[in-house]
Formats: structure tokens, sequence, C-alpha cells
């Protein structure tokens, strides 16, 4: 009993904690990245094959900031305007989205689940067994996956960070296309497969220097009798793995800080156009209104000075020249409300470019963040660390929980995943109470519909009821011209009757 205590404690005490934390950070990895990357191609699939479940929510919006305004202020221009803003947003928030970047989150996903699902389990066995199996294939296996991805992560960084800046800087060229995107990721994909067999070739089971009895995974630059062209290759390949990442740096610096002064120009410009506008509004209301009191002085001078036939005549077309006036006005502020609302679209269109373009600029950054420690041991500039050499894998469990802390559209989405899937779950274990369940769903849809018809009704009877008032309204500014007319052509007839009779009596 005590021989075996103490083979134990010995055992114990030679168990090093880096080695015990490397399994526990890839164990870790590959559980919550698997998880995450599901739950993100999840979201994706739900939104392209049954776009009915973000419609019933995007109703539901849609319904709660109706009922916020009252039904008196639903018939005023502003309101209007407001509610089709309402609806413009939560189409663009609740559509289908097809455009690149979601091309490259996706394709994200789908490689960070495959590294989760198979290479870091494949890392995980290889470090638990002390990179000793029991043949090539696993060496060869593991090197091909591990090169694969690292150089497919440096350069999907490089054209995504190139797509922003094409989409935001030049959107009017249309150069990175959704077909050209997929070609590009294919031709990338296909070097990425052919560069990772070349390095799974400088890696086999052999002795080392360091270890010269015991076979281990080893590459060319460990093992005894490699020649001249191989340990050039090697170093080659090595350096190719360096520059990817290199470059992937200094081209997320390049082109986001053009992004950025882009983005600081146009908010600029912005700012001043809107300021330009304002004040000609401004300029051209107070011309308007010093029109307006002329006229309304000539019309009280006239007055005084004419005849009342002709002060009818002169207020009937000081009139025609306000009711101008008045309409120039309000076709001034309507094309300014048309300028502001196409700006307000433009900037919308911005504004979503520039969230997209900053999730994938985060991504970027840990990519670089969590493969620096990885390089630096890889090329020898520290000294090895086992932890330090793998954390590069947290790269691939990362990119779900930038997206969950960073996008707004995407936690909904994935409120409605969840949301859905419990429903399934409680409807199989529940089917007994799942007919009246969904009856009772019915009855309140019902409900809301009838009360929606019935808000729908009051709002069209309280404008039928405004154009009724304004009909009549008409008809009386009618009546009154026609009563003014007729009183002015009989005092022309009785003034044309008295004419002859004077002149006669001379």
């Amino acid at each position: 009993m005590n021989s075996s205590y103490q083979q134990h404690v010995i055992i114990i005490d030679s168990i090093d904690p880096i080695w015990l934390s490397t399994l526990f950070l890839l164990g870790f990895v590959s559980i919550i990245g698997t998880i995450g990357n599901l739950l993100v191609l999840g979201v994706f699939i739900q939104h392209h094959f049954w776009p009915h479940l973000h419609l019933k929510y995007r109703h539901i919006h849609l319904n709660q900031k109706l009922n916020s305004l009252n039904t008196n202020e639903l018939c005023t221009d502003d309101n209007n305007h407001y509610i089709i803003h309402i609806h413009e947003s939560n189409e663009q928030l609740f559509n289908k989205t097809t455009g690149t970047p979601t091309f490259f989150i996706l394709v994200l996903a789908c490689v960070d689940l495959l590294v989760c699902c198979f290479v870091v389990p494949l890392t995980f066995y290889m470090e638990y067994i002390h990179l000793q199996p029991s043949n090539v294939i696993w060496c060869k296996t593991h090197a091909f996956l591990n090169i694969c991805n690292i150089m497919f992560s440096s350069l999907l960084v490089i054209a995504i960070a190139l797509e922003r800046y094409l989409t935001i800087c030049h959107p009017l060229r249309r150069i990175l296309t959704m077909k050209r995107a997929k070609y590009l990721t294919l031709c990338l994909a296909i070097f990425c497969i052919i560069y990772g067999i070349l390095g799974a070739l400088h890696h086999t089971l052999d002795v080392t220097q360091n270890e010269p009895f015991i076979k281990q995974c080893c590459d060319t630059q460990e093992i005894f009798n490699a020649t001249y062209l191989q340990l050039l290759t090697y170093d080659i390949l090595q350096k190719g793995n360096t520059a990817s990442f290199i470059l992937s740096i200094l081209s997320v610096i390049i082109l986001y800080s053009l992004i950025l002064n882009v983005v600081i120009k146009t908010h600029r410009y912005n700012h001043f156009s809107v300021i330009q506008q304002n004040l000609s509004y401004t300029t051209n209301n107070s011309r308007l209104l010093n029109n307006t009191k002329i006229l309304n002085n000539n019309n009280n001078n006239n007055q005084i000075i004419t005849h009342s036939s002709m002060n009818l005549n002169n207020t009937n077309v000081n009139n025609k020249n306000i009711e101008q006036l008045n309409k120039h006005r309000k076709s001034i502020g309507n094309k300014l409300k048309m300028n502001l609302s196409i700006k307000n679209i433009k900037e919308s269109t911005l504004w979503r470019e520039l969230r997209s373009a900053s999730v994938l600029f985060v991504v970027a950054v840990v990519y670089i963040i969590v493969f620096t420690p990885a390089l630096l041991t890889a090329n020898k500039l520290v000294q090895f660390n086992l932890l330090a050499y793998n954390t590069y894998y947290l790269n691939n469990m990362s990119n779900p929980l930038i997206y969950c802390f960073m996008s707004n559209a995407f936690r909904k989405k994935l409120k409605i995943l969840l949301f859905n899937s419990i429903i399934s779950l409680k409807c199989c274990h529940n089917k007994p109470y799942h007919h009246h369940h969904h009856q009772q769903q019915q009855q309140q849809q019902q409900q809301q519909n009838q009360l929606q018809q019935q808000r729908q009704h009051s709002q069209l009877n309280q404008l039928q009821q405004r154009r009724k008032q304004y009909f009549r309204a008409r008809q009386l500014i009618n009546k009154n011209n026609n009563v003014n007319n007729n009183m002015l052509l009989k005092t022309n007839f009785s003034e044309n009757k008295q004419t002859p009779l004077t002149t006669s009596i001379q």
C-alpha cells in the first residue's frame, strides 16, 4: 500500500502543469467553439430556409411602434414619414442578407467548426500521447491540418479587409462581387491545400536530436539525416507562414485606417451640408415672410384709396399671390425633406457597412493577438512554451462570441432560434397539450388581427371626416366667391345704365 501510494505521488509530481493547462485549453476550445459555430450556422440556415419566423417578429415590432403613436397623430405627414422609416429599418434588419460580409462570416464559421470538431481534438490526442503516435499518418495529418488552418486564416483576414475597403471606399465600382468573392475563397482554399501538402511532407515519425531513443512527430529541421534540399524547402515554407501573418497585420492596419479616413471625411461633409441646407431654408422662409408682409400692406393701402369694387379685385389677386407663395414654401420644405431622407438612406447604408466592418476588424485584431505567441514560439524568437504555442486555436472559438457581443441583429436571430427550439422540445414532451396551446395561439392572433382592423377602420373614418370637412370648406369658399362675383356684375351693370342717362341729361 505504501509503495503504490508513493508511486502515485511521484506520478502527480512529475505531471507538467503547462501540459495540463494546454490539454484543458484544447478541450475548452473544442467544446465551446463547436457549440458557438453551430449556433452561428444555425442562425443563418434558419434565416435562409425559414424566413417566416422573422416576419412574425417583424410584424410584432411594427405593431408595438404603431401602438406607441396616437391615432390623431397618425394622420399627419411627419408621423407617416416616421412610420415608413420604422418599416424600412425593420426591413433592413430582418431581410435576407446575401452580401459578401455574410458570405465571409459563413466561411469563417464553417472553417472554425471544422477546426473545433476535428483539428483541435486531434491536437488534444497528439499532446496527450506526447507526439508519439503508432503510425506516421497521424503526424502528417496533424501537420497538414494545422498548416492549412494557419495559412487560410491569414489569407482570409486579408481578403475580408480588402472587401471592406472596396465596399466602403469605392461603393460604386462593385469590384469584389459575390461571384468573385466565391472564386477568391476557392482559390485561397486550393492554395492552402497545396501548401499544407508540401508542409506535411516535411513532418515524419522519427528520432530527434533531443530524444535519440524515442520516436515522435518531428519536422525536417530536427532529423539527423536531413538533406540540404529538405532543409531549404522547409525554411521556405516556414518563412511563408511568417510572411502571410505579417502581411495580414499590415493589410489590417493599412486598409482599416483608410476606411477610418473615409468615414471621417463623409461625416464632416454631411455635417456641413446639413448646416448649409438649414441656412438656405431659413433665408427662403424669411424672404417669403417679407413678401407676404408687403402684399398685406398693399392690400391695406388699396382698401383705403381705391373703390370697393377695385378693392375686391385686388384682394383676390393678392390672395392668389399668397397662395402661390405658400405653395412655393411647401415645395421648398418638401425638397428639403426629400434631400434629408436621401441622406438618411445613404447614412444608414454607410452605417450598416461600417458596423459589419467594425465586427470584422475585431475578428482580425483577435486573430493577430492570438497568433502572435505561436509565431514567436515557432520562429524560436522566445523560449518554447507549449501553452503559448497552442493559443492560436482560440481564434476559432472567439468569432461567435464577437458576433454575439457586437451584432444586435445576430442576438435577435439567436433568440428566435433558441426560442423556437425550446418550444419544439416542449411540444414533443407535451403532445396532449399541444393542440390546446395551438388553439390559444390562434385565438390570440385573431384578437390581435381584429384590434388592428378596428384601429385601421378608425383611422380611415378620421381621414374621411377630414376630407368631408375640407370639401365643405371648399364649397363655402366657392359660394362666397360666386356671391362676390354676382355683386360685382350687378354694380357694373347699374353703373353702365346710369352713364347713358347722365349723358342724355347733359
